[in-house]
């Protein structure tokens, strides 16, 4: 925080200090001015009131500045935060970032990112609660010893006892964190708007909404876990006090009784005597909270170190620049994605001629999209298994890779923003070319679709939105692999999956036209999009069950041809 904005962090300091040393004089003033009422002493009961007044005055004008001011600085604290934690994110891998765990992973990522600046008020707080306790507590020792020292023993069994549930708040909240994303789920799955129609047909209110209430009854119970935790330990402390309290106020005024203090000196002293337990407890408090939320940074900082860690052993590793001038070897490639007992690919080999149109068939869980994956250096095997010009993928630079590679997922992003960011998502670079990005939309078919052409909003966070159908969102995603012209790897996921059989053919004839001479793998159920490849894959459970051309596959009498004659049923 000091290095963020050293003036605004100096400047609070400055003002809790003054607050901690104020507190104090008033204190001294308040017993001044009790006594002065006793004797009668008219100027110096006035000077009294009016130098209180003026502290506090004083005091309220720093105060008042100090938290706008910080509130600012907070502000801007949290933007760089999210930052960092986006940083976090993108440096993650993109197995680890589908893992069921990374969900939970991220909400306790958010949680301990949003700690550093409350670790930093903790940390200014507990030196005005030093200053507050040091100088009350000396109050209290030299108006009679017996006093400061059941405020300080007092205060440091409150402090001790709020140490010792440290640990078990920090489970707590841990758990707290994970369970979030459970009755989120469900709580979003019965009120968003993409789901309501599925919801509504098949009755799914009742059975959803009992889910929501078991995940959020969890929930619930682990929060007043934790605030019973809380309170239990709150409730001690101030029965503990009070009684001091009842102590130094029968002290007290015995001693007025027998003459030795003053009236003055009975409010000083149970003013003090309230500072001095209090802040001395809040110092084991602040204390306490200071060693919970640096476990929680700590936890976070190991994240950001180890992935550093990893950002770094990749650039020494993938130290060669991509090249892809021959052919995409396959070699004995395997995978297993985590919590999974069967591998998603088994022993796969083959080879993809640069320039090649090559198909890849097979049924769902066949490890199509896994395939594609891992050549496009998303996934990241231990073993050299794929090579692009016998150069192993491991070696080589992904970034660079990326620069010439593009592919529309069958699970691609739906940008709730405008059109033009919709297309240029593919290049982003050119997002101000827009006779470009015109061309583009009117070659996927959808030049007389938007109303405001490439700044009309889409989805669903802007009242005035249009929301696209299935196939036109599906046209508007293949219209960025169309802003790209130097790619020397396309890859499309069902690309057409959407799309009416007319509108499928159209589209097919014009991609592989503009890619002609390019190295495209197309992913398909449909072997009618297939036939028009210069190779066709078929896989099944993780293997490649053949290869070959439409028809050579058909004379073999394999697996394609099955599909084939299943499929041709649908047209005949």
């Amino acid at each position: 925080m000091y290095a963020f904005n050293k003036i605004i962090v100096l400047f609070s300091l400055f003002a809790y200090v003054f607050s901690a040393v104020q507190a104090n004089v008033s204190v001294y003033l308040s017993k001044l001015i009790v006594d002065q009422l006793t004797i009668k002493n008219f100027y110096l009961l006035m000077g009294g009131i009016v130098l209180l007044i003026l502290f506090q005055l004083l005091r309220a004008a720093l105060d008042a500045y100090a938290q706008l001011k910080s509130r600012k600085m907070s502000l801007m604290f949290a933007i760089q935060c999210e930052g960092k934690l986006i940083d976090l994110v993108e440096k993650t891998d993109l197995i680890e970032k589908e893992h069921p765990r990374f969900k939970g992973d991220f909400s306790y990522w958010s949680y301990s990112n949003n700690k550093y600046y409350d670790t930093y008020l903790i940390a200014i707080g507990l030196i005005k609660q030093i200053i507050l306790a040091s100088l009350s507590l000396f109050f209290l020792l030299h108006s009679y010893w017996l006093t400061g020292i059941l405020a300080l023993l007092v205060g440091m069994w409150r402090g001790v006892y709020d140490l010792l549930a440290v640990r078990r708040r920090v489970e707590i909240d841990e758990q707290l964190m994970r369970n979030t994303r459970s009755h989120h789920y469900y709580y979003d799955l019965l009120t968003n708007s993409e789901t309501q129609k599925e919801m509504m047909l098949f009755r799914l209110f009742p059975y959803f909404r009992k889910r929501w209430l078991e995940k959020k009854t969890e929930y619930a119970e682990l929060q007043i876990k934790l605030d019973k935790l809380n309170h239990q330990r709150t409730f001690r402390g101030e029965l503990l006090s009070i009684l001091n309290t009842a102590a130094v106020t029968v002290i007290t005024a015995y001693l007025i009784y027998k003459g030795s203090l003053s009236i003055g000196d009975y409010v000083a002293i149970t003013m003090a005597l309230s500072m001095t337990e209090n802040n001395i407890s809040s110092m084991f408090t602040s204390y306490s909270r200071l060693k919970e939320y640096c476990t929680h940074i700590a936890k976070l900082k190991l994240i950001e170190e180890k992935n550093e860690v990893a950002v770094s052993a990749e650039k020494n590793v993938r130290s060669k620049p991509f090249v892809f001038e021959k052919d995409i070897r396959i070699q004995d490639l395997s995978f297993r994605y985590p919590n999974q007992d069967q591998p998603a690919l088994n022993g796969i080999s083959a080879e993809i001629k640069k320039g090649e149109v090559v198909a890849i068939l097979g049924e769902n869980g066949s490890g199509k999209s896994t395939l594609i994956k891992l050549l496009l250096g998303l996934y990241q095997t231990e073993e050299d298994s794929i090579f692009y010009d016998d150069v192993s993928l491991k070696n080589m630079d992904r970034f660079q890779m990326w620069q010439k590679s593009s592919a529309v997922f069958q699970d691609f992003i739906r940008y709730m923003t405008d059109v033009r960011e919709n297309v240029a998502a593919g290049k982003i670079g050119e997002i101000e070319d827009s006779e470009k990005l015109e061309q583009m939309i009117a070659r996927v078919g959808l030049a007389d679709t938007f109303k405001h052409g490439l700044n009309s909003r889409l989805g669903f966070l802007d009242d005035g939105a249009v929301n696209l159908s299935g196939g036109q969102w599906q046209r508007l995603a293949l219209s960025r692999v169309f802003v790209r012209d130097d790619d020397d790897l396309v890859v499309f996921d069902e690309p057409t999956a959407a799309l009416d059989p007319l509108s499928e053919v159209r589209l097919m004839n014009d991609l592989l036209g503009h890619f002609k001479g390019k190295t495209v793998l197309l992913i398909s159920h449909r072997v009618g999009v297939a036939r028009n490849a210069d190779r066709i894959i078929v896989m099944e459970r993780g293997r490649i069950a053949e290869t070959g051309t439409h028809n050579e596959l058909l004379e073999r009498q394999g697996l394609y041809n099955e599909i084939w004659n299943q499929q041709k049923q649908w047209y005949v």
